[in-house]
């Protein structure tokens, strides 16, 4: 991660997505992305309505994507990832591009012990992508206390899924259905709405609390 150097890219070109696009290549969640950037954020927004507040949970570089999000301009983002020298550099790309917000570093898995915690902050939208099988690597039974202590009006939740020239292999469609079915149980017994929007690499649920 070569923070010094993104940063004065993006203060010689701030406006570039072409050098935002650059960076991301750099982090493997985002750089599966990539190819379906233009459509992933437009396509998810439209479903939310007006959002004046998003909260990212273990972002990794995700808030590069910002130009990328129909947000208006006196939006708050909130992004929170393990690693405090990224969220040094993604604070320092915020305020170079004067994005309203915070970059702090939080450990999931003990934030969602203590309910004042930051995870648990009032926004219209909570970003949970790609997080949940990561998470479920040291903690099992992590998703659904997760999505329990989001105070959001829309949580949006996504899992990797593979493809192969457009097409889904064998795996990923196995993948696909895995997510899918895991997704159900992770929300089993809520009275929350969801919406499923299904993309190249990225299967996506839409939760409305």
């Amino acid at each position: 991660m070569h923070y010094a150097r993104w940063l004065e890219q993006i203060k010689q070109a701030p406006q570039s997505r072409e050098v935002l696009r650059e960076i991301m290549r750099h982090h493997a969640s985002t750089r599966e992305r990539l190819p379906i950037l233009d459509s992933f954020y437009p396509t998810i927004f439209s479903e939310l309505g007006e959002v004046h507040s998003v909260l990212d949970v273990a972002c990794g570089l995700n808030p590069l994507a910002i130009p990328w999000m129909p947000l208006p301009k006196d939006a708050t983002y909130h992004a929170f990832d393990i690693y405090a020298d990224m969220m040094q550099f993604i604070g320092d790309y915020m305020r170079l591009t004067h994005i309203h917000g915070t970059a702090a570093p939080c450990d999931v898995l003990s934030a969602i012990s203590n309910q004042r915690s930051a995870i648990s902050t009032p926004v219209d939208v909570a970003f949970v992508l790609k997080t949940i099988p990561c998470l479920e690597q040291v903690d099992k039974a992590i998703g659904p206390k997760l999505l329990d202590i989001l105070d959001a009006r829309f949580i949006v939740v996504s899992f990797p899924i593979q493809s192969l020239g457009g097409k889904r292999s064998g795996r990923g469609r196995g993948m696909l259905e895995h997510y899918a079915n895991h997704f159900a149980d992770l929300i089993s017994g809520k009275p929350w709405r969801t919406k499923r929007l299904e993309f190249e690499s990225e299967l996506v649920f839409i939760i409305r609390k």
